[in-house]
């Protein structure tokens, strides 16, 4: 995905691969152990699932790396936009609309970022 300044966005761009390999496995109707789709997909939910104390970490990390240039500004903005300003209990601690491959791809980068 391009950007205003001619940059891309590293977190937009692996968000959309990972909603394609979620699409593929919907249309196929079975998750990579032959399990159906739907319950797998709802435990991944729950899993990204985070608490009030998770979404103040992420939405820190998030602010750190974007001061530091880890994040560039459109990268930083659709982080905390995903997040949403406040937690929201009823989309799992995400901004309401958020999906599932938004969540995975958005907590492996703090992962990550929170391991160096």
């Amino acid at each position: 995905m391009q950007t205003f300044y001619n940059g891309t966005n590293r977190i937009a761009d692996a968000i959309g691969r990972q909603q394609a390999r979620i699409d593929k496995l919907v249309e196929s109707g079975t998750d990579l152990q032959g399990n159906p789709i739907k319950a797998t997909l709802d435990n991944l939910d729950r899993e990204m699932y985070l608490s009030p104390s998770d979404h103040a970490a992420f939405q820190n990390q998030q602010a750190k790396a974007t001061n530091a240039e880890r994040l560039n500004t459109d990268e930083g903005l659709l982080v905390s936009n995903a997040l949403g300003e406040y937690h929201n209990a009823d989309n799992g601690g995400w901004q309401d609309g958020i999906g599932l491959a938004t969540k995975m791809i958005i907590t492996q980068m703090i992962s990550e970022l929170l391991g160096k």
